[in-house]
């Protein structure tokens, strides 16, 4: 199964999307691509690209406070009051900073497997188990993807390629193409091949009226009943002879008067007189 890889710009990340929603769809199965990680026991790996990363996470933040005031006492009175001014400023600056919210961790590169998630930061590589993982949710617009996992803080993915990812990861996952609850933005839902028309319209299609419809007249019934009564001894090429003069309706009520088998076996001689 090599529609699954790496693309490299040979298509644009929605077509990619539309392709893997459609395949999946259609019942194929997730392959794993040549690793370009150094992988565990038995692990496979689903593909490599790069996204843009938010974390959610606090943080310490160290601040300097302190003043110095020299010089006449109200000189010194409004010099304390304005260092305090300050350090409160400072000391709410890094409340914000330190306080948990979204942190930007820029364009990484993104390697998943069927056992883990690694992103590689500019300080290194961070593991992420995905048997940890709790929740994954695509934005409104599908263009974002947020796995929450514990003991982790949250990730967001975001880019051309989260699609994709999120795809991947709810196959893998959730065994579907888009995660539970959540609908597949129309990007990625695949195009649904156009009917073709009918050979044969339906309206031009000739179908033989119930013989309900058309009683016979009577000096037809009576011919039929005669010929029924001539045939059936026969052998049935023998009969098929007979009956080939005959008109269709005259033909149809002599069979009906014969039983199934006997009828067939006239019908199948009759088939081979055309012949």
């Amino acid at each position: 199964m090599g529609w699954l890889r790496r693309r490299r710009g040979e298509r644009s990340p929605d077509d990619a999307v539309r392709e893997l929603v459609g395949r999946l769809t259609a019942g194929e199965v997730l392959a794993p691509v040549e690793p370009t990680v150094v992988t565990r026991q038995g692990e496979h790996q689903y593909t490599d690209i790069v996204v843009g990363c938010h974390a959610f996470y606090g943080t310490g933040v160290e601040y300097a406070s302190g003043y110095a005031v020299q010089g006449s006492p109200l000189f010194l009175a409004f010099g304390i009051v304005t260092g305090e001014m300050h350090n409160a400023k400072v000391r709410r600056q890094a409340e914000r900073m330190a306080a948990l919210q979204w942190r930007w961790e820029g364009e990484i590169r993104l390697v998943l497997t069927d056992q883990r998630l690694i992103g590689f930061f500019g300080t290194g590589a961070e593991v992420y188990e995905m048997e940890r993982l709790l929740s994954l949710t695509p934005s409104p617009d599908g263009r974002a993807v947020n796995f929450a996992f514990a003991g982790g803080p949250p990730l967001l993915f975001s880019g051309a390629w989260a699609p994709w990812l999120c795809v991947v990861a709810s196959a893998m996952a959730h065994r579907s193409t888009w995660p539970p609850g959540h609908t597949l933005p129309g990007f990625a839902t695949p195009e649904l091949p156009t009917p073709e028309p009918p050979a044969v319209a339906p309206a031009a299609l000739t179908r033989r009226p119930e013989r309900a419809q058309l009683p016979s007249p009577r000096g037809e019934t009576d011919l039929a009943e005669r010929l029924a009564g001539q045939v059936d001894p026969l052998p049935a090429d023998q009969a098929a002879v007979v009956l080939a003069a005959q008109g269709v309706q005259v033909v149809e009520a002599v069979l009906d008067l014969l039983g199934s088998r006997r009828a067939g076996e006239i019908r199948a001689a009759l088939r081979r007189l055309k012949e």
